[in-house]
């Protein structure tokens, strides 16, 4: 048993330790336990028991799971195999290494937290007081403008610290439209804007809030500095449990196959990848229109 708890001590320290915002441990827990019984089949019971113990006739694994108010039955799918006190020792040690597993993630993710609330309070404090007083000093409508940039982008930062808050999809996407709009409005490019009428009920976090944000940004001025563009159209939608952003220009076009990619593509490839989604760039098919066509695309939380 305990041979075959080091073979597989990598898959269930990965399991754990790599768990993202929308797999609970519940999903984790179950995970390494079909890895370790294959052929099993799990049913959930709502109802907490405090350690794992055999059905009468051997058929079942009734098994704890990590803060939850539910158990799981575990039952192989060729029933005339049963469990043995074997699989039961081996199920007790699993839920002991998991739960040594599970204390130790949120210890170091509360430490990581803490750090976070302070870096985050001393930028508010420090640096954030300090620009807003540079904005008092200044006479300068231009330095006035650039440092209320800079002051909105720390914002951005600290608010992206605190992993915890969400916003919903309207209410960033409703913020992202009003920088775009501003932005292209001062240029006289025309803003053509798509979007479904259910975002409310969809949540962005942080990190899903600014990366989007920033792509969107990037994307925008590469289009104002090199597609000599008259409008742009910006559709999104919600499929799946994944949410698409469609971006379209009528300028000169642009082949990501046949250019050298400098830091701002870099980025919006980084950035998408953060998100666990994609992007990419295509010249528009139709040859009576020019410009190009960027999509993104990445899972949004329920």
């Amino acid at each position: 048993m305990h041979n075959r708890l080091d073979q597989h001590l990598k898959f269930i320290v990965n399991t754990f330790y790599n768990q993202d915002q929308a797999t609970s441990l519940e999903d984790c827990w179950g995970k390494v336990l079909i890895h370790f019984f294959p052929d099993g089949q799990i049913t959930r019971h709502s109802s907490t028991i405090d350690t794992t113990r055999l059905s009468d006739n051997n058929s079942s694994l009734f098994i704890p799971v990590l803060n939850s108010d539910i158990h799981f039955e575990l039952k192989h799918t060729d029933k005339n195999i049963f469990f043995s006190d074997q699989d039961l020792n081996l199920v007790n040690s699993l839920f002991k290494l998991t739960q040594h597993f599970v204390t130790t993630r949120e210890a170091i993710e509360q430490g990581a937290n803490e750090e976070r609330q302070r870096i985050a309070r001393d930028l508010h404090d420090d640096v954030a007081a300090r620009l807003l007083t540079l904005i008092h000093q200044v006479k300068d409508d231009k330095t006035i403008e650039l440092v209320r940039s800079i002051l909105k982008s720390l914002r951005n930062a600290i608010y992206t610290l605190d992993n915890r808050s969400t916003t919903t999809i309207l209410d960033a996407i409703t913020d992202i439209r009003a920088e775009i709009q501003y932005r292209l409005n001062q240029l006289g490019i025309q803003l053509i804007w798509q979007q479904p009428d259910n975002l409310e009920q969809f949540i962005f976090t942080p990190r899903q809030h600014i990366n989007l944000h920033r792509i969107l940004h990037e994307i925008v001025t590469n289009i104002i500095r090199h597609a000599n563009a008259s409008y742009m159209h910006i559709d999104i939608d919600l499929n799946n449990e994944w949410i698409y952003v469609s971006v379209v220009d009528n300028g000169t076009g642009f082949d990501i196959n046949n250019c050298v990619p400098g830091k701002g593509i870099h980025n919006i490839k980084n950035r998408a990848k953060e998100l666990d989604g994609n992007v990419n760039w295509t010249n528009n098919p139709d040859p009576e229109m020019s410009g190009c066509t960027i999509n993104i695309n990445f899972p949004i939380q329920l």
